[in-house]
């Protein structure tokens, strides 16, 4: 592992480099990866990206991070808290994983938790909030695992393949995080683990 931030089971969360940046793009500019995304609309291009990136190094409002396979040490996505609101103690999640090979595998949820780990750990957020498409049953599916609550749709919200998209806003409250990292203490220290 290369410099880990964040270790997981199947993945680790190190910080997001210039040099993951190549990759980005041909994921960027891939429908099948973004087709329910809210990114892809524009082209991608390294030039684009690296000016994104710098910005967002330098905003204490946005912390990025690379997703990376633990066995291959492979860059497969990415991951973070943006808009960070200090006064409100909020933050939104977003998680994009651009190797297909990695989809379907749990990576999602399993992202979703380090971060909001690291969120209300590390940060002391009290809400962290998402959107997702409302057509994206697996992402859904993969947050609500994590814990995320449903708390409405934001009607006709993104607009993509000829149509426009419903999106789901979901988020996890502090006090939802503690219980459920308190249910799985008590059912790991029950299980003798």
């Amino acid at each position: 592992m290369r410099t880990p931030f964040v270790i997981g089971q199947q993945v680790y969360i190190r910080g997001l480099e210039r040099a993951d940046l190549e990759k980005m793009v041909g994921w960027i500019n891939d429908e099948d990866v973004t087709r329910l995304l809210f990114m892809g609309l524009r082209p991608a291009n390294i030039e684009l990206l690296a000016e994104q990136w710098q910005q967002d190094q330098r905003n204490q409002n946005e912390v990025a991070f690379a997703v990376c396979d633990k066995q291959s040490d492979a860059f497969i996505g990415t991951t973070g808290l943006y808009s960070i609101n200090w006064v409100m103690r909020s933050a939104e999640f977003r998680v994009f994983l651009g190797e297909k090979e990695f989809w379907n595998r749990g990576v999602g949820t399993e992202c979703t938790r380090l971060m909001t780990v690291y969120g209300f750990e590390k940060l002391n957020l009290n809400k962290v909030w998402l959107g997702v498409n409302a057509d994206n049953v697996g992402g859904a599916r993969a947050y609500t695992k994590a814990g995320f609550v449903r708390e409405g749709i934001l009607r006709q919200e993104q607009y993509r393949n000829f149509r426009y998209y419903d999106v789901i806003r979901m988020s996890l409250l502090r006090s939802e995080y503690e219980q459920l990292r308190n249910t799985k203490t008590t059912e790991t220290t029950e299980s003798g683990a």
